[in-house]
């Protein structure tokens, strides 16, 4: 028979979510925190064992006291499940005020690893990112007979050396803090792999796509089978859209809309202008933008793209533009340089905008 164990990581329940208006800023720290609160009702209602958070369920140090208040009941409400916790860089610590749920188990005594038997083989195996030191590395004592699933928080090529893990008997190092999710784990040595779950639900721009958790099903002192699940309220997606073929504002956002067809209104989205596009051609960004966000959760826009310039189409233009490119082009410069020249001027004849 399996065991079924959910790695997670990264849920940074109480996270500010800076760069949203007020009220959705707020919504969004709401939905965060009730993702949490769906994965453990997952957790329950399908057989598992054991949650595995690597770290950070918090997002700082002065998270709100009903806030940890209620992610605790959530973790107790989910009983039979338990939890294994080992705090990340973010996290808040408990104090004597909190009341520490009987399923919920943590990584913070004695400045060590630390160990709990799961049942059937299973031994898991954490430490707190405050106790990392490469004096804390020897305090990790594993038997070759169980499963060994060691929890961490930090980054493989900083506080977590991989070298001081291999061939100690770790058969799956569950990792936080990069909230990315390696959907194929890493070797780790003959005998182990590791791989960061990433983060539970996206927050921002710099976090785009799926994110959720990994279902480790374990059988037999083996990892018999995994699966990345999602239960995010929305997901954070990038569009760059090629704005070439443009003629006017219309195109540009038909194009926009075009590449967003098969996104959820739910989503929160970016749309990056890209490509070399006629001179004169009307973008209107704001506008943009206020159209997007009538369709989506929240949307933003950033301009890339640039003017296709060729200085022979202005040899008989009579206007300020064509005086100006034909003016520009008697100076000796490098071809890219000319073209940044030419369409910073003629962006400042046209009144736009220039991003220096």
């Amino acid at each position: 028979m399996s065991i079924k164990i959910i790695h997670t990581a990264d849920i940074h329940i109480g996270s500010a979510l800076k760069g949203l208006p007020s009220d959705k800023s707020a919504l969004r720290k709401a939905e965060i925190l009730d993702g949490f609160r769906r994965l453990c009702t997952y957790a329950k209602e399908t057989g598992v064992a054991a949650v595995l958070i690597a770290g950070d369920l918090f997002d700082e140090n002065k998270t709100a006291r009903h806030i940890r208040r209620e992610t605790l009941a959530v973790i107790a409400a989910a009983s039979p499940v338990r939890f294994f916790y080992a705090s990340g860089n973010h996290d808040d610590e408990f104090d004597a005020t909190d009341e520490l749920p009987n399923n919920l188990f943590t990584f913070s005594q004695n400045h060590a690893f630390q160990s709990y038997e799961l049942g059937g083989g299973i031994r898991i195996t954490g430490i707190d990112t405050k106790n990392l030191s490469p004096a804390a590395f020897s305090t990790l004592s594993l038997s070759p007979e169980n499963y060994n699933i060691v929890v961490m928080h930090g980054d493989i090529n900083g506080e977590i050396p991989l070298p001081r893990l291999q061939n100690r008997f770790v058969d799956y190092l569950a990792l936080g803090h990069i909230h990315k999710p390696m959907r194929e784990t890493e070797r780790l040595d003959s005998r182990g792999r590791y791989r960061y779950c990433g983060c539970l639900e996206g927050r921002g721009f710099d976090e785009l796509g799926d994110r959720g958790f990994f279902l480790l099903e374990i059988a037999d002192g083996a990892l018999e089978r995994e699966k990345f699940l999602s239960l995010a309220t929305r997901k954070t997606v990038e569009a760059r859209v090629d704005i070439s073929a443009c003629n006017s504002y219309f195109d540009v956002e038909n194009s926009v809309l075009s590449a967003l067809g098969g996104v959820s209104e739910k989503d929160l989205v970016k749309a990056v202008l890209c490509g070399r596009h006629k001179a004169g051609l009307r973008k209107d960004i704001s506008l943009l933008v206020s159209r997007l966000n009538e369709r989506f959760f929240f949307a933003k826009a950033e301009d890339e793209s640039r003017i296709a310039l060729d200085p022979h189409e202005f040899e008989n233009d009579l206007t300020e533009r064509g005086e100006f490119v034909r003016e520009a082009g008697r100076y000796e410069m490098k071809a890219d340089f000319l073209s940044e020249v030419l369409e910073v001027g003629l962006k400042a004849l046209s009144g736009e905008e220039i991003d220096l």
